[in-house]
């Protein structure tokens, strides 16, 4: 009898559960054809949220695959009536950096797609990391509303799930692959240093222009190097930006040229694409600390010589965007060189003018 009584307690309290508190849990990662990481460019393997496919490793170097496993870049779109939405997930590396948070390094970050409105969550980082939203406001004439949750971008990402009420509608959003910008950078382009990742620039430059953008920023490794460039002739970009100078301070001015002109012959091969390459934005103490100058300004002089003389080989649909026109001020910094979240805002409030120039031009 005592038995029968525990039984029937432990049935009701699962119904109670299920009926009030119980979530169902949904992970992108697909067994199917279909591919739910935006932004992701290669979606071959499956199963991962890295940003080269498995054939790269042992093509680039070392460092750069290691970083490639990082989800900088990546999203994650779904529609749903839920007002309580959860996440999580594992990350391998380390939480933070001195110079940079936890919710920047390794968090997640929810906007609602439509008015592109902020959705704060509640978090907890450990082993796995929780992120829980409440939204409690609509938008007028929709019972579902579509997201898009960025990914960690200093973090390699397993096992990410998304979690609403058991009676709420959830789909996710296969990912839009057609005619993305493909940016191939450094620590700068990965997301160094935004408080989170919706405050990285090329995520907010994708968000305000409503475009796929593939970010191909490699902390310390953006040096135009053959192998990275091979990758992205692969894909089939509409635009293709180049900023990698804050990262060839060791190399000499000759090999700047030489590998800048190389990867923009290789990449003007590919059918109806633009390339813009930008200027090393400077640094913080420059006016307190030479040599910092010096390097970064060497760097932009060998590039300008490698772009006029792209320029007289008659390259097509090449643009340029110089130090002066990002215009950051020492306060845009957190350090020497990585951007704040002003920084970011400066920097992609710049870059999205200009690739908006580029598209206009492009149609004339």
């Amino acid at each position: 009898r005592m038995k029968q009584l525990l039984t029937f307690a432990v049935l009701f309290c699962i119904a109670i559960a299920e009926g009030f508190g119980q979530k169902v849990w949904y992970n992108p990662i697909s067994s199917s054809q279909l591919t739910y990481i935006q932004n992701q460019g290669w979606n071959e393997d499956g199963g991962n949220y890295h940003r080269f496919p498995n054939r790269a490793k042992g093509k680039v170097r070392d460092k750069v695959w290691q970083l490639s496993c990082q989800s900088a870049g990546l999203s994650i779109r779904f529609k749903t009536d839920a007002h309580d939405i959860s996440i999580k997930y594992k990350v391998t590396q380390p939480l933070n950096m001195p110079h940079m948070p936890s919710t920047g390094v390794s968090g997640v970050d929810l906007y609602r797609s439509d008015d592109q409105a902020f959705c704060f969550g509640n978090y907890k980082f450990g082993d796995t990391i929780h992120y829980n939203y409440k939204v409690d406001k609509e938008i007028k004439g929709k019972k579902e509303v579509e997201y898009v949750l960025y990914l960690p971008l200093y973090n390699e990402v397993t096992q990410l799930e998304v979690g609403v009420p058991a009676k709420s509608r959830f789909a996710l959003v296969p990912a839009v692959k057609a005619n993305p910008i493909i940016l191939y950078g450094t620590s700068i382009a990965q997301g160094a240093c935004a408080s989170r990742p919706g405050m990285a620039w090329a995520n907010i430059v994708s968000r305000t222009l409503n475009r796929p953008l593939i970010n191909l920023g490699f902390s310390g490794n953006g040096k135009l190097e053959s192998e990275v460039i091979s990758l992205i002739c692969e894909q089939r970009p509409s635009l293709v930006i180049l900023d990698c100078m804050p990262n060839m301070g060791a190399i000499d001015s000759a090999e700047i040229i030489k590998r800048l002109k190389e990867a923009v012959r290789r990449i003007s091969q590919l059918p109806n694409v633009s390339i813009l390459v930008v200027e090393h934005a400077g640094n913080s103490n420059v006016l307190t600390y030479r040599a910092e100058g010096e390097k970064s300004a060497r760097c932009n002089q060998a590039q300008q010589q490698a772009y006029a003389q792209l320029q007289k080989e008659g390259i097509k649909n090449l643009f340029y965007l110089s130090k002066e026109e990002l215009n950051l001020s020492p306060d845009s910094w957190v350090d020497y060189v990585h951007p704040s979240d002003f920084g970011m805002m400066q920097y992609a409030s710049v870059m999205s003018s200009k690739i908006k120039d580029i598209v206009e031009r492009k149609i004339k």
